[in-house]
């Protein structure tokens, strides 16, 4: 890699870097690390050999890649959460935030005939709802803002002819917000932490067409540290700032992935992807100060423990999630692909009883379309687009009564992403 390429990488990697830094995005899990792959709902990713931003799903796949290459863009997230009060006909509200953009780079360079590294910056988790301080659902949470910056540098190895090995270091920062409330009080705990993780992975290409892939990430768990604000409470007798803790795990996934190039214009490809999502039981800041004067206040207010404990206590209780994705990349000629694919991922809601505002999920399709543009024979430009939509049970229920008190009428995500990769 010469002077000049790798000044022209290292430039490219700190505009993503930069945008990640600044970067909200909508959902909890984003698979969103690839504009390309976006547009086939990520069927394939890693092994179909398109973009470098393979090394994040599966490092091993960074031998279908000669040389150097960069790569840097991002998908842009809107979302619709309109929600529909039962008990109070008419009142709706949407928590949806306003449109942001998920960020992504990676640089990838062939040291040797069997030996590659690379970088990766990306955006993994991340939530963006706001129903604002005066919902009257406010004890289901309000607000919720989270974004995770991930550093992960990678090594891929190609045994043999046939198999390659790869394997990363995950450096995290989170920062997060999240805001409860319950009558005319409200509670927002705000925190950030560094923590790590590791990326596993291995490719088999038995034949020259045919490409099967399986990797690994490990669970990143942040124990995070800040402080908790306390408004409206009865008199003021509780307002103010406390330091606070919370443990927030991003769960642990392994993916497999299958490619087929077909002939010369059309490949085929699938995706298999398992989160643990059961790691995330519960957020449950720990105010020792907080919880020590609610504790004295309680003795003449016996309802201000059991208020206090609805607020700061959200159980979730999530199960684990699949992700099942097919799709295709037509080449129409030297300079355009076409691609397109559908995708059914599962909920993580296990009790629907549970389901909070700040991460309504559901059940949803994926229905995705992009292409790619080959300016020359080392720069090329990717967009994709993806709507998501939210099927079967989307309700929010009663915390004591279990009733059902309103419904999710839409649960949809649209999705945009744009990239450019150049190869020097």
């Amino acid at each position: 890699m010469n002077h000049t390429s790798f000044k022209i990488a290292a430039a490219a990697l700190a505009v993503a870097s930069a945008l990640s830094s600044t970067a909200y995005a909508g959902g909890f899990q984003l698979t969103e690390q690839s504009a390309l792959a976006l547009g086939r709902a990520y069927a394939g990713v890693g092994v179909d050999g398109t973009d470098v931003s393979g090394m994040y799903y599966n490092a091993a796949t960074m031998t279908l890649h000669p040389g150097t290459q960069v790569q840097f863009g991002g998908v842009g997230v809107g979302m619709n959460l309109e929600y529909v009060d039962h008990q109070n006909p008419g009142e709706k509200n949407n928590g949806r935030d306003k449109e942001e953009i998920v960020p992504h780079g990676f640089i990838s360079h062939q040291i040797n005939d069997s030996t590659w590294v690379g970088l990766a910056i990306t955006v993994p988790y991340g939530l963006a709802t706001d129903y604002g301080e005066d919902w009257n659902r406010k004890d289901h949470g309000y607000k919720a803002e989270m974004t995770v910056i991930n550093f992960n540098p990678n090594v891929a190895w190609k045994a043999t002819d046939t198999l390659s090995i790869g394997a990363g270091l995950a450096l995290q920062y989170v920062d997060a917000k999240f805001g409860v409330g319950y009558q005319t009080m409200t509670s927002t705990y705000e925190a950030t932490d560094f923590t790590w993780g590791f990326n596993v992975g291995l490719m088999w290409q038995p034949v020259d067409s045919l490409r099967l892939g399986l990797s690994y990430r490990s669970e990143t768990k942040h124990s995070t540290n800040g402080d908790v604000t306390i408004n409206g409470s009865t008199g003021g007798a509780l307002d103010g700032t406390y330091d606070a803790s919370v443990t927030v795990s991003g769960p642990a996934w392994a993916m497999a992935t299958a490619a087929w190039d077909v002939n010369d214009y059309l490949s085929l490809y699938a995706t298999f992807r398992w989160a643990d999502w059961s790691s995330f039981d519960s957020l449950q800041p720990n105010a020792p100060l907080l919880e020590n004067k609610v504790e004295q206040l309680g003795k003449l207010n016996p309802t201000l423990p059991v208020i206090f404990n609805k607020m700061s206590n959200i159980e979730n209780g999530w199960k684990d999630t699949y992700l099942m994705s097919v799709g295709y990349d037509l080449r129409v000629n030297s300079f355009w692909t076409l691609r397109g694919g559908i995708a059914y991922e599962t909920s993580p809601i296990d009790d629907k009883t549970k389901r909070t505002a700040i991460i309504p999920d559901a059940d949803r399709w994926w229905f995705a379309i992009g292409s790619s543009f080959h300016w020359t024979k080392d720069f090329q430009t990717d967009i994709g687009f993806a709507h998501l939509h939210g099927v079967h049970e989307r309700s929010l229920y009663d915390s004591q009564t279990k009733e059902e008190i309103g419904r999710y009428r839409h649960l949809d995500a649209y999705l945009l992403g744009v990239q450019m990769q150049y190869r020097f």
